[in-house]
């Protein structure tokens, strides 16, 4: 064999080393990625015997449990009133309107359920509002970077996709996305039904616009 062709020979079977290893496949893509981690939410409404009615204090207390449960609850929010304490009536009293409190804010009656808890030998228990949420956690991202020189194995460093995971850990709105989808909303039958009859009998089934609507910056010039 001639150099020429041996060196021919050469060049093309390095090329093959090198398509076979661009064709490698990828090894390790597990990359890092958030999750969730189920906890309690607990809030407790001290009530005091003289009470009747909600207090300021308490509204305020009872307004940011139900942003908290409607942005991150799951499940049921339970309210447990102290049971055989010298403050159970007015307990059960600043439960009722706590109900009517939170249904205001934009909570289903159903989401809401009770329970009791046992506080005897105690002068003012307090009503505990609970829930289930969960907590995002970051992957463990380690330090510092390995040596980042080419691997035709196509391994990816271990820090590969570790800050996004962990912005989108940070970022979340409810952590519980991390781990399953969302339940879809209800569809909206009458609009459905509306859009058939229009469809059934020949018209148009988008919605009427006003000239308000009309994406036109301005008419000067026209």
């Amino acid at each position: 064999m001639s150099k020429t062709s041996a060196k021919c020979l050469f060049i093309a079977c390095l090329g093959a080393m090198m398509l076979a290893a661009c064709s490698t496949t990828p090894v390790g893509l597990d990359l890092p990625q958030p999750t969730a981690v189920a906890e309690t939410f607990r809030a407790d409404m001290p009530v005091d015997p003289r009470d009747n009615g909600l207090t300021w204090a308490q509204e305020d207390m009872l307004r940011a449990v139900a942003t908290e449960y409607k942005v991150r609850g799951h499940g049921p929010l339970v309210i447990s009133y102290p049971q055989g304490s010298a403050n159970e009536d007015a307990a059960i009293g600043a439960i009722a309107a706590s109900r009517t409190f939170l249904y205001e804010q934009g909570l289903d009656w159903r989401q809401i359920s009770g329970g009791a808890y046992d506080a005897r030998q105690q002068d003012n228990a307090a009503v505990i509002f609970s829930f289930t949420r969960y907590r995002a956690v970051a992957p463990d991202c380690p330090q510092g970077w390995e040596n980042q020189r080419p691997d035709f194995d196509n391994h990816h460093s271990a820090r590969f996709g570790c800050s996004l995971a962990t912005n989108l850990a940070a970022m979340i709105s409810d952590p519980r996305d991390l781990i399953a989808p969302r339940n879809m909303d209800p569809s909206d039958a009458g609009r459905r039904q509306t859009v058939l009859d229009h469809y059934r009998a020949g018209e148009s089934t988008t919605s009427e616009r006003s000239d308000h609507e009309s994406g036109a910056v301005s008419s000067v010039g026209n």
